[in-house]
C-alpha cells in the first residue's frame, strides 16, 4: 500500500487579504501523517504562498495519480481563501447561479489560471482509479454568507478594486473565546474586542478571520441576473434530483464549514492555524488513527463548538465507512449494530411514544419550576391572564402607516371569547417602525455606505430570488408526486416571467440593508419596539405578539434586549409570520445569534404558508421554537404553472376567512391559559 499527499497553503496572498494560519496549517496535517498513520515523509510534498498555482496544483494531482493501485492512499489539501464566481456553462446543478472556488496565490477574477474552480475539482475526481482511497481536506469557505470585510491594505500589495479577506461575525466568536477562556482560567484576553476591526492595524491575535475573499460587483451583478433569466424549470430540476449524500462518490471530502458559512482563521495553542484544520488533527489524535471517520467528525464538532467557534466541519459522504484516509474498512461495533443502524432504529420510535415522552418532560419541568399546569401560577406567583392581557403587533418590510393592524385584528377577532376580545381589543399596540428606514429619511440614508448597500442588495436579492424559485420548485414537486402527473414537465418548458410571481420584499430590499448595516438605525428600529413591549412588561401584562416578515427580526432583537430588566409581565404567544428569521443570512447576523428562545415568552409559534418563500422553518435555522406550522395553505392566492405567487403566500395569514391561521392557531394558541 502506497501513500502520497499534497498539502498547500496560502498566508501571503499577492493581490487579496493576506492570512495567518495557512502555512502551519499544512505543516500540522504533515505531522499528523507522519506521525499517526505512517506516511513517508519523502512522499509529502508541500507548496505554501507564491507557489500555490494551478500550475502547480495540476503538477501535484498528476503526481498523486502516477502509478496509483487499488488500496493505495492519496491526500490532496488546500487552506486559504475560497470564494465563488458566476456559473458560466449553464449546469442545472449549480441551483445558486455560483461555481465556488479556491482562491490561489495571484487570485484575480478575470484570469481563470489564478483560481481553481469546483467543476475542475470535480474533474479531478473521474480520473480516480478504482480501489484508490483519495481524501480531499479543505480549510476554506465556499461562500460568502455571513461574512465582513476588512479592507484590502491587510495585504501587503493589494491594488484591486474590491474589498477583501474577511471577518465573519467572528469578532463575536473572538469575545466568546476570550471568556470562555477566562472562565476556565486558560488565557484571558486583555482586551476582547468591543469594535470591529476595518483595517490591517486594528487586526491582532485576538481578530478571528474568514478565509473568504468577496468577489467584484461586476461578478454579484452576473449572479444576480442570472437569478432572473434562469428557467424555474432548471431549478425545479435541480430540487427533484438532489438526494443528499452521493453514495457514490469514489473520494472522500472533509470541509472546514457548511456552504452558508466560513472557516476561521484564528490564534488558537500559541500560534495562528485554521480553527478547523487545528481541531481535525487533534480530534484524530484524540479518538486515534483506527477509528471511523464518523467518530472524528462527532468529535470535531464537539471541539469547535466547545471552544465557541459556530461553523459546522462536514464529512462527505456521511456515511464513510473507512478510518480517516482511508486504508481499510471498519466493522460494525462489538454490539453488532453500525452507527446508521442505531440511527435509523432510534428514527423508528412512533409519534405516540414520542409525544408520551414529551408529556413526561414537560411534567417533569413543571414540577421543578413550580409550575401548576391550568393555574397560571408559578410558584406563589399569580398569573397574569384574563383583565390583563395585550396584544401587540408588529409589521414587516416596506412602509406600514398607523392602523395597519386593522385588518389583521378584524380576520382574528371573530374566533376570540367575547371576553379576550374586548380585553385585548383595548389594549391593542402596534410596533410602527418603518418611518427609520424609509426612502424620504434622508438623514439616516446617510449612515449606509453606499457601495456595502449596493453590494448587499445585491446578495440579498440573489437570497430572495432563489429562496422564491426554490420554493416554486418543491411545489411543483408536491404537485406531480400527488398527481402522478409527468405531463407537468411539459408546462414549465420555458422562463416563467419573475413578474407573475411578486417576489415579497424586493421593492423593499433596501429596508434589511439599512437595518443590518448601521447600528444607530437597528438602535432606532429596535426602540420603537421596546418603547411598546416594556411598559406592557412593567405592568405585568401578558403579551399576545404576532410578527410578520422582517418583523421577526425586529421584535427578536427587541426582546432579547429586553431579558436584561427582569419585568413582571410575560409574552404568553409570539407568532412569527412568514419570518424572515428563517433565511440564514439574516439568522447570522441576530444580536444575540444564538436562537435562544427570550426568557419572557411563553410559547414561541412559528408559522409558513406554502409559497411563502421568505418564511421557513426556523428550527433548521438553529431556534428554539416550541411549535412550528409549516406549508399551510395559502389562504386566497390562485396557483400558476401548479404554484402560487410568493407575494400573495406571504401576506396571506392575515386575510379575511383564513380560519386556520385565525382561528385554530391565533385565537386558539391565545385561549390557551
Amino acid at each position: 500500500m502506497a501513500s502520497r499527499a499534497f498539502l498547500s497553503g496560502i498566508n501571503d496572498y499577492k493581490t487579496i487579504g493576506d492570512l495567518r494560519g495557512c502555512v502551519n496549517d499544512t505543516l500540522s496535517l504533515r505531522r499528523l501523517l507522519v506521525d499517526e498513520f505512517g506516511f513517508d515523509p519523502d512522499h509529502i510534498r508541500v507548496r505554501t504562498d507564491a507557489e500555490v498555482t494551478k500550475a502547480e496544483l495540476n503538477k501535484g494531482w498528476k503526481w498523486l495519480l502516477k502509478g496509483a493501485k487499488p488500496g493505495d492512499r492519496l491526500v490532496f489539501h488546500f487552506s486559504g481563501h475560497g470564494s465563488y464566481t458566476a456559473d458560466t456553462d449553464g449546469e442545472v446543478g449549480e441551483a445558486d447561479f455560483k461555481d465556488e472556488l479556491l482562491c490561489l496565490y495571484a487570485m484575480d477574477w478575470n484570469d481563470p489560471d489564478t483560481f481553481m474552480l469546483d467543476d475542475e475539482l470535480g474533474a479531478w475526481t473521474k480520473q480516480i482509479p478504482d480501489g484508490v482511497d483519495v481524501t480531499f481536506v479543505l480549510d476554506c469557505c465556499h461562500s460568502g454568507t455571513g461574512t465582513r470585510f476588512v479592507a484590502p491594505e491587510l495585504s501587503r500589495a493589494a491594488t484591486s478594486d474590491f474589498l477583501t479577506a474577511g471577518l465573519l461575525s467572528l469578532d463575536d466568536v473572538a469575545a466568546e473565546r476570550g471568556r470562555g477562556e477566562a472562565r476556565a482560567g486558560i488565557r484571558s484576553l486583555e482586551d476582547p474586542p468591543g469594535v470591529r476591526p476595518t483595517t490591517a492595524r486594528q487586526i491582532d491575535h485576538h481578530t478571528v478571520l474568514a478565509r473568504f475573499a468577496p468577489p467584484p460587483i461586476e461578478v454579484q451583478v452576473a449572479i444576480a441576473d442570472a437569478t432572473k433569466s434562469r428557467s424555474f424549470r432548471d431549478v425545479f430540476e435541480k430540487a427533484r434530483t438532489r438526494g443528499g449524500d452521493d453514495a457514490e462518490m469514489n473520494h472522500v471530502l472533509w470541509s472546514g464549514c457548511r456552504d452558508d458559512q466560513t472557516s476561521a482563521d484564528a490564534f488558537i495553542g500559541g500560534d495562528f492555524h485554521g480553527a478547523f484544520t487545528y481541531y481535525f488533527c487533534d480530534s484524530i489524535r484524540q479518538t486515534g488513527a483506527d477509528a471511523k471517520a464518523s467518530a472524528v467528525i462527532r468529535t470535531l464538532h464537539d471541539r469547535l463548538r466547545d471552544e465557541r467557534f459556530d461553523q459546522v466541519p462536514q464529512l462527505e459522504p456521511s456515511t464513510t465507512a473507512s478510518v480517516v484516509f482511508g486504508g481499510k474498512k471498519v466493522s460494525d461495533d462489538g454490539d453488532g449494530e453500525s452507527d446508521q443502524g442505531n440511527a435509523s432504529e432510534a428514527a423508528q420510535i412512533s409519534s405516540a411514544d414520542w409525544k408520551q415522552l414529551l408529556a413526561t418532560l414537560q411534567q417533569i419541568a413543571n414540577q421543578l419550576a413550580g409550575t401548576q399546569p391550568g393555574t397560571g401560577r408559578v410558584g406563589d406567583t399569580v398569573g397574569v391572564r384574563a383583565g390583563s392581557q395585550a396584544l401587540v403587533y408588529v409589521h414587516g418590510i416596506c412602509e406600514h402607516p398607523a392602523h395597519f393592524s386593522d385588518a389583521w385584528w378584524d380576520a382574528m377577532s371573530p374566533f376570540l371569547t367575547s371576553q379576550t376580545q374586548n380585553t385585548l381589543g383595548a389594549n391593542r399596540k402596534e410596533v410602527l417602525w418603518s418611518k427609520h428606514v424609509s426612502k424620504t429619511n434622508r438623514e439616516l440614508s446617510r449612515e449606509v455606505d453606499p457601495v456595502q448597500q449596493q453590494q448587499m442588495e445585491l446578495m440579498l436579492e440573489a437570497i430572495l430570488e432563489e429562496r422564491m424559485a426554490r420554493e416554486a420548485a418543491e411545489q411543483i414537486a408536491e404537485r406531480a408526486k400527488r398527481s402522478g402527473d409527468r405531463g407537468i414537465d411539459r408546462e414549465i418548458e420555458g422562463p416563467v416571467p419573475r413578474a407573475a410571481f411578486g417576489i415579497p420584499g424586493l421593492d423593499c430590499v433596501d429596508d434589511f440593508v439599512k437595518y443590518l448595516s448601521s447600528d444607530r438605525i437597528r438602535r432606532l428600529v429596535i426602540d420603537e419596539c421596546t418603547d411598546v413591549v416594556r411598559p406592557l412588561l412593567q405592568q405585568g401584562k401578558s403579551i399576545e405578539m404576532i410578527s410578520h416578515s422582517w418583523g421577526t427580526v425586529v421584535a427578536y432583537e427587541a426582546l432579547r434586549s429586553l431579558e436584561r430588566e427582569g419585568l413582571p409581565g410575560r409574552v404568553h404567544n409570539w407568532f412569527t409570520v412568514g419570518a424572515a428569521l428563517a433565511i440564514k443570512f439574516v439568522a447570522k447576523r441576530l444580536r444575540p445569534d444564538d436562537g435562544r428562545k427570550p426568557q419572557m415568552v411563553d410559547h414561541w409559534i412559528n408559522l409558513n404558508a406554502r409559497g411563502d418563500g421568505v418564511g421557513g422553518s426556523l428550527i433548521a435555522t438553529g431556534m428554539q421554537v416550541d411549535r412550528e406550522f409549516l406549508r399551510l395553505d395559502p389562504f386566497g392566492c390562485s396557483s400558476t404553472f401548479g404554484f402560487v405567487s410568493p407575494a400573495c403566500a406571504h401576506s396571506s395569514y392575515f386575510k379575511s376567512g383564513n380560519s386556520r391561521v385565525n382561528r385554530d392557531i391565533f385565537a386558539h394558541s391565545i385561549e390557551q391559559v
